[in-house]
Order: C-alpha cells, then structure tokens, then sequence
C-alpha cells in the first residue's frame, strides 16, 4: 500500500469538542442491539429498542429501553456540531489513516480536524493520537479497522476528545483496539469484531448496533478545556504576577529603611 504523505504549511485545523449532553453516560445507544457472544462487558449505560437475544454478561450503568429521545437529539446536535467544523482533507478518495504522514511519523495525528472524501480505515499497526486537545476524524464513507489494528491515546491525549464521525457504517476488526465517540447516522450500523475493545461511546440513535464478546468503557478523562489543566490560567498567572511584584516592593522600601542592615547582611 502507497504511503500517503501531506505537506501543510500550517498545522491541523483546531477542533473544538460537542457537548455530549444526556449521551454522556451510555456505552451504547441503539435502536437494535445484537450480542453475538460473551463476555461482552459495557461499562456504562445502555439503551436500545429491540433487545439482545443473548444479553451482555456485565452492564455497570442504566439500561433503558426505548432509548429516551434526548439522547437522539443530543447526539444529532453533536453530530452538527462536528460536521460543522473546519477540517485539514486527508485526500478526496479512500484513506488508511496508518499511511498518513502529517511530520510527525507514520499514523502519528496531533490534535485537529481531519476529513476524507471517501472510506477512513486503519489498514495495519497503529494509529496514535499524541498530545492534548480534540481529535475529529470525519468521513464521506464508512469507518473500518482490520484485525489485531489499534488507535492509542499518547501523549496526554484523552479518549473522551476524540470523535468519529463516518458517513456510513463502522466495523471494527476482531482484536481491535479502539478509542474516541463513534457518532454514526440514524441510517449506519456499527459492528465490533470479536474480542474488541473500545474506550469511549457508540452512539447510534435509531440504528444498529452490534457487539461479540467485547469491552466498551465509557472514557473517564476529563474532557480537554474542562478546566482540570494543571497549566494555570489568565488569572491565576495574574496572581503569580502579582505577588512577585509584592515581594519586589516589600524588599526594595525594606532596604531604603535600612541600607546599613542590607549592607551588612550582603
């Protein structure tokens, strides 16, 4: 398979996150949910139309059937809200998100927008998101992993950041692992292979999903720009600024008061 390699003068297109509103704690929202073997564990909330035949061995939140209609409009707004979005193109056509070179190695993404005019896969090896921020990958076509592929958090990355948002189904290889919100439309289904693992949430109001013998966790990162940055903020550095000045101040008139006791010390 052809490398494919982007040259940008600029970096990738700032992506902001959706407000994931009352999806926030489900590991699953469906119309259909189909679980072909176990142990499938989910931990988080699920919510479906038609029920599994085999139920998953481990629920950890609510289950709600039907799933409530906030949880369809929430996930449509968020939806807008990505496609909306100004994005670096990956190319017109296909895209093996592992052959995309954007300076930093091969598979290797930091925090942005990317888009494909066709089908985004990861075709082989890993894929790594490295550092901080948002991640949006957003297709005209479907969204696959082959077997035994990955896409790893680095960094500082956070699964609960990264979001997908295919333009027709998702199916994840057998022995995937997989991060990030898979959104996908009322009319797609999202397929886990089996033994698969996904941290974050698939949210597929109106369609099907169907998982075998897999993990789904709901991420537990605090969203980026949530304020739990230990990096200090506009005001905080004021105040840093602040009491540096004060204690300026306060040595400079103690030595005017007394020279020769400054002296002296020095």
């Amino acid at each position: 398979m052809a490398v494919f390699a982007l040259a940008t003068s600029t970096s990738a297109f700032a992506a902001t996150a959706p407000a994931m509103g009352t999806t926030s704690t489900y590991g699953i929202v469906s119309s259909t949910f189909t679980n072909t073997a176990n142990p499938t564990v989910i931990n988080g909330s699920v919510c479906y139309t038609t029920a599994p035949v085999l139920p998953p061995t481990t629920i950890t939140g609510a289950t709600l059937i039907p799933c409530p209609v906030a949880t369809g409009t929430d996930q449509g707004t968020a939806l807008a809200n990505i496609n909306g979005q100004a994005c670096v193109s990956l190319g017109v056509g296909a895209v093996a998100l592992n052959t995309v070179n954007l300076g930093s190695g091969l598979g290797v993404f930091t925090p942005g927008c990317y888009s494909s005019g066709g089908a985004m896969s990861v075709a082989a090896g890993t894929v790594t998101l490295s550092g901080p921020g948002v991640y949006i990958f957003r297709s005209t076509g479907t969204l696959t992993t082959a077997a035994g592929t990955s896409v790893a958090v680095a960094g500082g990355a956070c699964a609960a950041d990264v979001f997908w948002a295919p333009n027709g189904s998702t199916t994840l290889g057998a022995n995937t692992s997989f991060v990030g919100n898979i959104l996908d439309g009322v009319a797609n289904a999202v397929t886990m292979g089996s033994t698969s693992t996904l941290v974050g949430r698939i949210l597929s109001y109106g369609g099907v999903v169907t998982t075998n013998a897999d993990t789904i966790t709901v991420p537990t990162c605090a969203p980026f720009g949530s304020g739990a940055s230990t990096i200090p903020t506009l005001s905080e550095w004021g105040l840093i600024l602040l009491s540096g000045l004060i204690a300026i101040v306060g040595f400079v008139q103690m030595r005017k008061r007394n020279p020769a006791a400054f002296l002296n010390r020095h």
